[in-house]
């Protein structure tokens, strides 16, 4: 049988909840004021550091343009890009509806997020990494394209 929670709990899972959804909120707000911004004032993009000295991609490499895709409904484009964003997506909401679940039951065991999640996003984010930047150095597959042009002129040589 699940251990109850105390009343003191449920009123801390209840604000967690709350607190949870409003702050989706104003993410969602926030990425839909940058990227209707940055195409005005370009200098608000930042690039990426790895990706501007290594010409490699770091594992959050095209987690922006993920995330843009992700909010005009284009999953294809959004994976493709990064599919980190996808499978956190994914995670958050999965915990999210555990936390409502185990608030409506009063169940404690809502509070722990599994080990599995962890790990699973851990394997997202470096097999990605691995794979993406072995495709571009030894087979010069470059889905993002900004640093096709550079492992290309090294191959030739």
């Amino acid at each position: 049988m699940p251990e109850k929670m105390t009343e003191r709990e449920i009123r801390i899972l209840r604000r967690l909840l709350v607190g949870i959804a409003c702050g989706g909120v104003l993410l969602v707000g926030l990425c839909c004021l940058y990227f209707a911004l940055v195409p005005k004032f370009p200098f608000l993009s930042v690039g990426c550091p790895v990706q501007r000295i290594f010409c490699l991609y770091c594992p959050g490499c095209g987690g922006t343009r993920a995330v843009k895709a992700l909010l005009r409904g284009d999953l294809l484009t959004s994976v493709q890009s990064n599919p980190v964003v996808i499978w956190g997506v994914v995670l958050c909401i999965w915990q999210y509806i555990r936390m409502v679940r185990g608030y409506l039951h009063r169940d404690r065991a809502c509070l722990r997020i599994p080990a599995w999640s962890w790990i699973s996003l851990i394997v997202v984010i470096l097999g990605f990494f691995v794979v993406r930047n072995l495709l571009l150095v030894f087979a010069g597959y470059d889905y993002l394209g900004d640093n096709a042009a550079f492992w290309a002129f090294i191959r030739s040589r």
